[in-house]
């Protein structure tokens, strides 16, 4: 068992991102350290032969100048430097070795055979304009002919070339061991706040939201954990936004079924007699459900993009005015005055009207509220560039400045956030969110501790004409 756990986890390892940026940066490292090495090898003993070679010639060149100099001719040089070559004077190891070049006259009479010219044979003009020429005083005695390397090397210039041989190669093996450990620590540093990202969506999977990792860098890797911690904090959110609306369904549901079935349970046992005001609360509680279960449907068509709006040309006016008088018997009980402010003259808009009167209403609905007796309710329409921007204002004691992020979360509870009428779902800004954005528009509020608040809705003309 213990061997086949240490198999899987080798086989875990050579399939891990860190082995294979580890066996890849050695691959690249070894393959440049390695055609490094080979330049630099061919370099060095392409100078060190160039170097060997000019130091032949120079010494064949001092030998040829001395016995000129001796015998103020050539002739019989060619025995000379045979005789050099067979019995080297003394000398120690890491001197240059003799090496008898071809010579020739200045006239291209070869006069010591080497290499393909024979004694005696005449050398052609491009090839004696190709050699050195040997001067001394000014005057041209000798022509030292081209000849090809190797030069023979003595001791010390083998050891030299061993030398510089091993010290390659152990600067490459060297250079290889560096790459390894450089290759091996910048994986890791690559892979592990990727493992810590596997590891934090591994248990966001298993249900445990609001993983964080460490942002360790301002790279790529830095900013995908910056984007996770954004995504892990937004999926929390959104999970306890869920499970408190479901709570809150719940709780809005009870309440309607509650005195539902105790009405009808005291009715079956005899408890109770059905009468018509009974009867009517009954009912009242049945619509008030009916009521939620079309704000929810409304809201999960919104969601899933499915919501559909029938579009026709309507005047901004028109319909404020048509709000303002279904509200006039409500708003007249609490003795609040509702006004009207828009030009007549605005563009008509294309645009589901049932829709925007339900924004309306439930922003009007909200507004009564919360405004107290002797108030007043403004609303009002104005042209801004290629849009339409109605308002509703009150004259209530406002939004807290806590609760004025939250007012359009469905069943947020606040002191002005939702309306908490009889009869309503605590769903109304969500829906006229919801509703506004459906039509490509815009909804926001401002408010202030005790001057009101003001909700707007932005709506442009120019997606309405083209819908």
């Amino acid at each position: 068992m213990a061997h086949s756990r240490t198999r899987l986890s080798r086989f875990r390892f050579a399939r891990s991102l860190t082995f294979r940026l580890s066996v890849a940066f050695l691959a690249v490292s070894v393959g440049a350290i390695v055609l490094v090495a080979v330049m630099s090898w061919l370099a060095a003993t392409t100078e060190f032969t160039r170097f060997v070679g000019q130091q032949a010639q120079d010494d064949f060149i001092f030998f040829v100048t001395d016995y000129y100099a001796a015998n103020a001719s050539l002739a019989g040089v060619d025995k000379a430097i045979r005789v050099r070559v067979e019995k080297p004077i003394e000398q120690p190891v890491d001197l240059p070795r003799f090496f008898p070049f071809p010579l020739a006259s200045p006239d291209g009479v070869v006069v010591n055979p080497n290499d393909g010219y024979p004694l005696g044979a005449r050398v052609p003009a491009e090839q004696l304009a190709k050699g050195t020429r040997i001067l001394q005083e000014g005057r041209v005695i000798a022509v030292l002919l081209p000849r090809p390397a190797p030069f023979p090397r003595n001791r010390a210039q083998e050891e030299f070339v061993r030398r510089t041989l091993n010290t390659l190669l152990i600067s490459a093996g060297g250079a290889a061991l560096l790459a390894i450990l450089l290759g091996v620590v910048l994986a890791r540093t690559i892979t592990r706040p990727v493992q810590e990202l596997t590891d934090a969506a591994q248990r966001m999977a298993k249900g445990e939201l609001g993983q964080t990792v460490r942002v360790q860098s301002r790279d790529e890797v830095g900013e995908l954990a910056h984007a996770f911690n954004q995504m892990s904090a937004d999926l929390a959110r959104s999970d306890g936004v869920r499970r408190q609306m479901t709570a809150d369904i719940a709780h809005e549901l009870r309440n309607p079924l509650t005195v539902i079935g105790g009405y009808l349970d005291a009715m079956r046992v005899g408890d109770l007699q059905p009468t018509r005001q009974r009867l009517d609360a009954v009912y009242d509680e049945i619509q008030h459900l009916e009521h939620i279960v079309e704000d929810l449907r409304t809201l999960s068509l919104a969601d899933a993009g499915a919501l559909v709006l029938q579009r026709q040309e309507i005047s901004p006016r028109d319909v404020l005015q048509r709000v303002a008088n279904r509200f006039a018997p409500q708003a007249g009980n609490k003795q609040i005055a509702l006004d009207v402010q828009a030009d007549a003259a605005l563009p008509m808009l294309k645009l589901d009207e049932a829709r925007l009167t339900q924004v309306l209403d439930n922003l009007v609905s909200n507004a009564l509220q919360h405004t107290p007796e002797g108030g007043e309710i403004q609303l009002a329409a104005r042209a801004q560039d290629d849009a339409i921007v109605f308002s509703v204002r009150d004259s209530g004691k406002g939004i807290s400045r806590e609760d004025m992020p939250h007012v359009f979360e469905r069943f947020y509870r606040g002191d002005q956030a939702r309306s908490t009428l009889e009869g309503s779902s605590g769903l109304g800004l969500a829906i006229a969110k919801a509703l506004v954005d459906a039509h490509g528009g815009k909804i926001w509020v401002t408010s202030q501790d005790g001057q009101g608040a003001a909700f707007f809705v932005w709506l442009p003309m120019a997606l309405n004409a083209e819908s």
